[in-house]
């Protein structure tokens, strides 16, 4: 009997190491699996969320090819009034909502996606007759953390929405608990988003999802806003912000 055990346990340990052998290959593959840096070096030809590596990082990320051509990896989207951009800082900084929906991909990300390579930004507007149009930016860096995530590069400005982010040009973001806007008055408190506000606002796009026109005076500059196209009383039914290497 004893040979026949000493077999069986030999035989069992066998098998718990080709096991363990076999786990740690797949934990080696994985945390060697090289990964793409941006949407623009994946150039998927279908839209759709990929991994991406930002830094130490691995990231899921939405990769758009048919708004503006390939490459582009959307930071915010809106499209219903599902989703409240209503929130504190800790929700904006570390991100919120559903890559395939309504989203925001977090100030600390935006940050090291936009400081590892310098980037272009284009942001589309739909509004609710289903007219489509663009604004483009041909540089866009946001700071650190100790910036309070400034918006510290903005390029030159071509489209057809006109150009309501220059204004925003060096601003600190803001939501309505870290106020750092250039106003008397709390910008996101008062106009119900977040933002890189200065006193107050040309654009408001993390702002209330109204529905189109609004006429209540209490709620000028607080929907989906980009004053240069469609005034301060009108809230976009679509908006996607994307960003690209240069």
């Amino acid at each position: 009997m004893k040979p026949i055990y000493f077999v069986l346990c030999v035989f069992s340990l066998c098998l718990v190491y080709l096991t363990s052998a076999e786990i740690g290959e797949t934990g080696e593959t994985e945390r060697f699996k090289k990964y793409s840096a941006s949407c623009k070096e994946i150039n998927p030809k279908k839209s759709g969320v990929q991994k991406i590596k930002v830094g130490n990082d691995v990231i899921e990320v939405y990769c758009d090819s048919t708004i503006a051509g390939r490459g582009w990896l959307v930071v915010q989207r809106r499209v219903s009034v599902e989703t409240n951009f209503f929130r504190n800082w800790t929700s904006y900084e570390a991100g919120f909502g559903d890559l395939k929906g309504n989203f925001f991909i977090g100030l600390n990300n935006l940050n090291k996606i936009t400081a590892l390579n310098p980037q272009e930004l284009y942001i589309q507007l739909v509004d609710f007759r289903g007219e489509e149009r663009y604004s483009h930016y041909n540089l866009f860096n946001v700071g650190n953390v100790y910036s309070n995530y400034s918006l510290t590069q903005l390029g030159l400005y071509s489209g057809s929405a006109g150009d309501s982010l220059k204004y925003h040009l060096y601003q600190p973001f803001s939501t309505f608990d870290r106020d750092h806007d250039n106003s008397t008055t709390n910008c996101a408190a008062r106009f119900k988003g977040a933002w890189w506000y200065k006193d107050c606002l040309s654009s408001n796009l993390n702002g209330a999802y109204l529905g189109g026109n609004y006429t209540d005076p209490d709620l000028l500059g607080s929907g989906i806003t980009w004053g240069e196209w469609k005034g301060f009383s009108y809230s976009y039914k679509t908006v996607t912000i994307m960003v690209r290497p240069r």
